[in-house]
């Protein structure tokens, strides 16, 4: 029998940091990473069952969520999407050039920052990128980490400080 107010706690405390693993994951697109959570979010109430707290607080969400993002990122196409028309003033026509230019500038100015960021963390190994993803911008202690990864935590903070270093190299 599911145990509603365990859920609900369980929610409350692992919300923010899916979302923030998915937004950084959807490049800062808000409405998709919404999305995204609450589909993790019901499969972890679907199987919540199945979760044991006395094994980790934070690994099995996570699990969820990486294999969701895979699925996700395999079963659609990534594309960027077209600006959608404001308004119907000859400004914002979506057939002048203007329109088209100003939208590309909006999109680039919003994302270059980001771009840096995913295009320092691309030339990390994949796991390098996801000890630096789950303790410097999720926010995760290295304590967490450790259980997630069922390592001990001197070995995540000696990986995490490897990353970053080889991360100032590449800069």
């Amino acid at each position: 029998m599911l145990d509603k107010r365990a859920f609900e706690k369980f929610y409350h405390q692992h919300l923010d940091k899916v979302y923030r693993f998915v937004f950084f994951r959807c490049s800062g697109n808000k409405e998709q990473a919404e999305d995204l959570v609450s589909e993790i979010f019901m499969k972890a109430l679907e199987n919540f069952e199945t979760y044991d707290a006395t094994r980790s607080t934070s690994a099995w969400i996570m699990t969820i969520t990486r294999n969701h993002l895979i699925n996700h990122w395999r079963d659609t196409k990534r594309t960027n999407p077209l600006p959608e028309d404001q308004d119907d003033s000859e400004e914002n026509n979506q057939n002048s050039d203007a329109f088209w230019f100003n939208s590309a500038m909006k999109a680039w100015r919003k994302t270059s920052d980001q771009a840096e960021t995913y295009e320092l963390l691309a030339k990390l190994e994949p796991s390098e990128g996801e000890f630096v993803t789950l303790h410097y911008l999720i926010g995760y202690s290295y304590a967490e980490i450790a259980k997630q990864k069922q390592m001990s935590e001197g070995a995540v903070k000696v990986a995490a400080h490897r990353a970053i270093k080889k991360l100032r190299r590449n800069m």
